[in-house]
């Protein structure tokens, strides 16, 4: 018999200590030379069965309700009275106990894991955020240095530094812009104005505000209207912040292609939205990258990004942006060959 619930094991206690008691007496009584009726025998059985059935189904009980009632407190981390835990001793408890303890340690794994991963990339974000403003605030103090020194009197270096110091201020601006923008998406203080647009006159005018950038470094720059079918591509969005992201996406491709390059800006209709792809023929990105791209302060190569001057988060808010939309961004790219960054939008 396999004996799950407490009850069944009060029941079956009670038998075995009332058998081997009524064994007792009557053996003791034979040896005696006492002779005893049997209905007094079978009366004493009875009588120790109810007996000890409901000694040992208290104990148990309350051994039970007061463990258990000390392990939920444990798991669930509030207080539980003896109302609050009304025990069924014709279920399995200890089983039904043992697979909540379970779900409880899968839980709080979990959350450990969950907290070791937060407080990895809190202390990432924070190192990678001191490396990010220590590089121009320490060309800033240099030049500042060198004019307090001296240099400001001297007509060939002044200017120069200033604009260079100038250039290291900026970029210090851009970053805590960059990130106030984040913060703003990730608190739902940023406000889209979702308006009606037309996605190929926003990328063309995005296009053309990159072209002396692109020709300076022998990119050609182009938009293929064909596999969309048409000229104008409505769809809803924040004209501004979906600016930003093509603006983010083909100032990318331009910094990292290749010359002679070419970066393309393309359309495809997904029936209830637009798929938009910025695709180039530049260095690409190596797979193991790809998961972490969007990541803030993230770089591939970090000497090369940083000579760029870039803050490190405009693919994190490309994601946001895109994200804030109800959309989503993917990246394919293999090294050497090019990447191609593709995000949607619904149609207007």
């Amino acid at each position: 018999m396999l004996i799950k619930t407490p009850r069944q094991f009060s029941i079956l206690a009670a038998c075995m200590l009332s058998l081997l008691s009524v064994v007792a007496v009557e053996l003791t009584l034979y040896l005696s030379g006492v002779t005893i009726n049997q209905r007094y025998i079978l009366m004493m059985f009875f009588v120790l069965l109810i007996l000890c059935y409901l000694i040992i189904y208290y104990l148990l009980e309350k051994l039970i309700t007061q463990k258990i009632r000390l392990l939920y407190r444990t798991i669930h981390n509030f207080k539980i009275n003896r109302g609050d835990f009304p025990l069924n001793m014709n279920e399995d408890v200890l089983g039904k106990t043992e697979k909540e303890v379970l779900v409880w340690v899968e839980k709080s794994r979990e959350e450990i894991e969950k907290l070791k991963l937060q407080e990895e990339f809190r202390r990432e974000f924070l190192g990678n955020l001191s490396h990010e403003l220590k590089t121009p605030i320490f060309s800033i103090q240099g030049y500042i240095l060198t004019l307090l020194e001296g240099g400001l009197e001297d007509e060939n270096i002044n200017r120069a530094f200033l604009e260079r110091a100038s250039k290291g201020v900026d970029r210090v601006t851009g970053i805590i812009e960059d990130l106030d923008v984040i913060t703003k998406i990730e608190s739902e203080e940023l406000k889209l104005n979702t308006t009606k647009v037309n996605i190929v006159d926003l990328a063309k005018e995005i296009v053309e505000s990159l072209e002396i950038k692109a020709q300076k470094r022998n990119v050609s720059l182009s938009l293929d209207l064909k596999r969309a079918g048409y000229q104008e591509i409505n769809v809803l969005c924040d004209r501004d912040k979906v600016g930003q992201v093509l603006g983010n996406l083909i100032n990318n491709s331009i910094n990292y292609g290749v010359e002679n390059g070419q970066t393309e800006v393309r359309f495809f209709d997904l029936e209830d939205n637009i798929l938009i792809e910025v695709s180039d023929d530049g260095i690409g990105i190596e797979e193991e990258h790809l998961p972490r791209l969007f990541e803030r302060f993230y770089r591939v190569d970090k000497s090369r990004a940083r000579n760029e001057g870039g803050s490190g988060l405009g693919l994190a808010i490309v994601k946001h942006l895109v994200e804030a939309h109800g959309q989503t961004i993917d990246v394919r790219s293999t090294d050497g060959q090019g990447s191609t960054f593709s995000f949607t939008l619904k149609k207007g």
